[in-house]
């Protein structure tokens, strides 16, 4: 900013007789409406004794003579900043707006006065202006009289942007910022004046879209306030973020890593003579380059990432490197080279990659290099078995090129960074066969390597089988339970009977699922039980625990659910094996419950665990049962922490939907019930998360599933419940009618706008979170406009409402009818709707109580007073058995169909006599209509390892961004 000038005060007077002396204009900044900003005509006169001003109006052209000559271009915008030419600019536009309300002429006439001035001082501003500047103000100190100042006008164009920060009180605040000439101030630096930023007594010309944007932040900031956290971040944080820069990185959520780096050394030729040697560090999953900062940031979708370098044990890793050779100790920290001569020259090279694969330091890059010669032996590997105990699978592994010996370590960094190439001690390169990398690369990953042996853990062992089968291994399991294991492959249920104590008679695939579990026991691992819903999966395990308390008596088994079924638990045991012992470990005064020495079935919800695992984790269970296991599938959230620190014999848990956003979710799922079957987090999501998801690998997604296989049971009811009666899922097309469609065409057109600019230079992954919001607000405009803030006063009439109630109308009342919505807002219009029809319903979302969700559940089955049920996608699409409804409405389908069945599935499920009818209704030419077509066409590989697919959004391409929008 330029400095400041000197102040010089004067009382003003007024003469209507021109004088000579210097001319002037004054802003009159007294009133803040842009229609009542006025420019001052001044002359000011000054000899020896004193310095007088003249102030007179711009009045009309004639009041322009008192400034004597002026340029033709100055005079003729001074002449636009007359009274008259501004009285008629603000009739023009009066009559151009006719008869609309007072409040919105209002605020049209502020923004055209806004843009009006705004191109006039711009105008002045970059002309030779020969007049002086001045400012006419209240004195602060006295209200009533006011005053002239000298005034400067900036040459800087002022901009903004925010900040978005955390207040002590863990509230949102969004800050603003003003930049000029390349340095930031805060807002409140400055005090608004329209169109103008005055700082002392500079002055700023703001664009006037600025302008505007500033008057919503009279603080200088805009706080949470008693809004939510997602509902401030979308309603005024976003909307910004379109049109300026905003600091969203408070959002991201922040990960520390720090520790021991594995150093990576990376080759290629530089200008075709010299072989280029660059350091790279992995802490972790992430690879970052050799350069000098103490800490790296990365910034991916949904993290910053902060890598805390350890600069010991790098420095002691970058001097091995640098004393391998004298011609380094010259060079750069950033890469070292060599002349290929000097490489091959006493056999440098062997030595040095030699010296660094002892150390355990893997050599990335060889494919690349093309001056060194290729061994021509096809390689040759030699699998067998060898002792372990009871616990581990070891094989001993012999592989050759000729008579060149490669060791298994060797063989692994290869495989493991996908090199096509290895050296041998003759200093020749050995060609990697592809399908060593299909075939060998995930079994060396998981296991531990010692000399030319792997050991594994037995639960490895069908994998093992099915990737191994052309070695001619012999079975990896033991004779005994292979004869058991394949007995129930071909002839399931014929192993153990339920227990007699158990009040229900089992369908044959469910004694299947019942026999499943006891070989696990028998062989003490866990298993994930993912039926389809509505097939009995709380049944089966019931009769599992039944026949556990007789095989040990004297033990306690912990069930762990959402609070929203321990109830249906408590039903269900009720219901199934009144004979068991069991209590609720829940609500305030849980403390007094002695779970010592109890012995039965203990029922507790993920948040108790959470809170008290310093209590729990003293305890040791028979088993620990997880329900709605998908819950744990963050390793990084506090549930998942807790429950991995619960002690037991065994563990088991049930789940629909084990994969719901990607398949890092199985990862924590698998390791609570076979601790170490997935190896490392880091190695499961090299081996298996970024080829799946990322690049779509089938081969990798048969691999996890043989891996998992043995583990995890699922049925779909279209496999097995063959005598559920017939599910018909029908697409009901609503066409939205002209003001729903005007309403609909300008959010898409808003979005459309902002977004694909944004995505075009950003990528799509750093604008998920608009991409998003804007799905968000054309799905809450296809349900009900009122649902977004700027059209909650909108008249305007929904085609869904219609349709809906016509067809709750239609259908009579001998049906009963689900309505799910993910909008608790849309559910609450439609309850209002149901009122006006006197239509009976009841009502279920993410406030209502876990003890009266049942009352509730029993109420629609048992009752015929309520023939509808409205209900949240979210709270109810799971523990919840409705088979008295046999009509459902999905109001607002998603890019998740898995979420859907769950719903639908509520009501087709065992018990369950009549043909169920759901409608997904669907507006025609909508991101709707898109959103169906392009479920289609992404559907993606993790579908055969039982995935909800929610994370479809973030595989979405620039094109298909377009395409939502078009």
């Amino acid at each position: 900013m330029a400095a400041s000038k000197k102040t010089i005060i004067f009382t003003p007077t007024t003469t209507n007789k021109p004088d000579k002396g210097t001319p002037g204009l004054a802003m009159d900044i007294t009133k803040d409406l842009m229609q009542e900003f006025r420019l001052k005509g001044l002359v000011i006169t000054e000899d020896k004794k004193q310095k007088s001003i003249h102030q007179f109006p711009l009045q009309s052209e004639t009041s322009l003579l008192h400034f004597g000559s002026l340029p033709p271009e100055i005079k003729s915008t001074l002449h636009r900043c007359t009274e008259t030419r501004i009285a008629s600019f603000i009739q023009t536009i009066k009559d151009e707006c006719g008869d609309i309300p007072e409040p919105e002429l209002e605020e049209i006439l502020e923004i055209k006065m806004l843009h009006f001035w705004q191109r006039q001082f711009q105008e002045l501003r970059l002309s030779a202006f020969p007049l002086q500047w001045y400012y006419i103000r209240i004195d602060p100190m006295l209200v009533t009289t006011k005053e002239i100042k000298k005034a400067t006008i900036s040459n800087y164009s002022p901009s903004l942007h925010f900040d978005l920060i955390e207040t002590s009180m863990k509230k949102l605040r969004l800050v603003v910022y003003v930049r000029v000439n390349g340095k930031s101030y805060l807002f409140q630096e400055f005090s608004q004046h329209g169109f103008l930023l005055k700082h002392k007594n500079e002055f700023f010309v703001l664009n006037p879209e600025d302008a505007v944007i500033l008057r919503k932040f009279p603080m200088g900031y805009a706080d949470q306030g008693k809004l939510n956290r997602d509902l401030f971040v979308q309603e005024t944080i976003l909307p910004l973020s379109g049109t300026h820069k905003v600091n969203l990185d408070i959002l991201l959520e922040e990960k520390k890593i720090s520790g021991t780096p594995q150093c990576l050394v990376r080759l290629s030729e530089l200008s075709g003579s010299f072989l280029m040697i660059r350091i790279q560090w992995k802490y972790e999953d992430q690879i970052i380059e050799d350069i000098k900062e103490e800490c790296s940031t990365i910034i991916n979708q949904t993290e910053r990432i902060i890598v805390t370098r350890n600069a010991e044990e790098e420095s002691k890793y970058r001097d091995l490197i640098r004393a391998s050779h004298t011609r380094f100790k010259s060079q750069a920290r950033e890469y070292f080279y060599l002349p290929f001569s000097d490489a091959q020259k006493n056999n440098w090279f062997v030595k040095f990659y030699r010296s660094l694969t002892e150390r355990d330091i893997p050599v990335l890059g060889m494919k690349d290099l093309t001056h060194f010669r290729y061994n021509p032996n096809l390689p040759e590997i030699n699998i067998k078995p060898a002792k372990g105990d009871d616990e581990s699978i070891v094989l001993q592994f012999e592989i050759r090129y000729g008579n060149e010996k490669v060791s298994l370590a060797d063989v692994k960094k290869a495989l493991q960074f996908q090199e096509h190439f290895i050296l041998l001690k003759d200093g020749s390169l050995g060609i990697i066969p592809e399908e060593w990398i299909h075939k060998y690369a995930t079994i060396l990953r998981l296991g531990n390597i010692e000399k030319d042996k792997i050991t594994l853990s037995n639960r490895h062992w069908s994998f093992i089988d099915h990737a191994l089968q052309d070695a001619s291994l012999p079975p990896m399991m033991k004779k005994s339970f292979m004869q058991r294991w394949m007995q129930h492959q071909q002839k399931p249920g014929s192993l153990y009977q339920v227990p007699s104590n158990v009040r229900a008679e089992l369908r044959d695939y469910q004694k299947a699922g019942f026999e499943w579990l006891c070989l696990l026991d028998e062989m003490q691992w866990g298993g994930c039980l993912a039926d389809d819903m509505g097939l009995g999966k709380t049944l089966q395990t019931i009769s599992f625990i039944n026949y556990l308390l007789e095989k040990y008596p004297g033990e306690t088994h912990l069930v762990v659910c959402p609070t929203s079924l321990m109830y249906n638990w408590e039903a269900e045991l009720k219901k199934f094996s009144p004979d068991i012992s069991y209590c609720i470990y829940h609500g305030a005064n849980r403390s007094n419950l002695n779970i010592d020495g109890f012995k039965g079935v203990v029922i507790t919800s993920y948040g108790v665990v959470r809170s008290d695992i310093d209590r729990l984790q003293e305890q040791f269970f028979g088993y620990i049962i997880l329900d709605e296991s998908h819950t744990i599938r963050n390793p990084d959230s506090q549930t998942t922490r807790a429950v991995l620190q619960l002690n037991s014999r065994n563990r088991m848990i049930i789940s629909g939907t084990p994969v719901q956003n990607n398949t890092m979710d199985l990862y924590a799922q698998m390791q609570f019930i076979n601790p170490g079957i997935m190896g490392s987090r880091n190695s499961f999501r090299e081996i298996f998360v970024n080829p799946i998801d990322k690049f779509g690998d089938s081969n990798k997604t048969n691999e996890l599933r043989k891996l998992i296989n043995p583990f995890l049971l699922r049925r779909t009811k279209e496999q097995v419940a063959t005598d559920l009666p017939a599910k018909t899922e029908i697409t009901m097309w609503c066409e939205m009618g002209e003001e729903q469609r005007r309403i609909y065409d300008e959010i898409r057109e808003k979005y459309r706008n902002s977004l694909l600019n944004k995505v075009r230079e950003e990528g799509v992954a750093s604008n998920t979170v608009f991409i998003l919001e804007g799905l968000t607000r054309l799905r809450q405009a296809c349900n009900a406009p009122q649902l977004i803030p700027d059209y909650a006063d909108a008249e305007v009439d929904a085609v869904k409402m219609e349709e809906l109630v016509w067809s709750l109308q239609e259908i009579g009342e001998e049906h009963k009818t689900l309505v799910f919505s993910q909008f608790t807002g849309m559910l609450k219009r439609i309850e209002e709707k149901l009122n006006e029809q006197g239509i009976p319903y009841l009502y279920l979302d993410g406030q209502t109580r876990a003890t009266a969700r049942q009352d509730l559940v029993k109420e629609f089955q048992d009752s015929d007073e309520h023939r509808v049920f409205l209900i949240s996608l979210k709270a109810g699409g799971v523990g919840l058995t409705l088979t008295a409804a046999d009509y459902v409405y999905l109001v607002d389908p998603w890019w998740n169909p898995a979420a859907e069945q769950q719903a639908i599935d509520r009501t087709h499920r065992i018990g369950q006599q009549q043909k169920i009818f759901a409608y997904r209704m669907i507006c025609r030419n909508s991101v709707e209509e898109k959103i169906l077509h392009l479920q289609e066409r992404k559907r993606i590989l993790s579908d055969e390892l039982i995935s909800e697919e929610s994370g479809l959004v973030k595989k979405l391409t620039e094109e298909d961004i377009e395409y939502l929008f078009s």
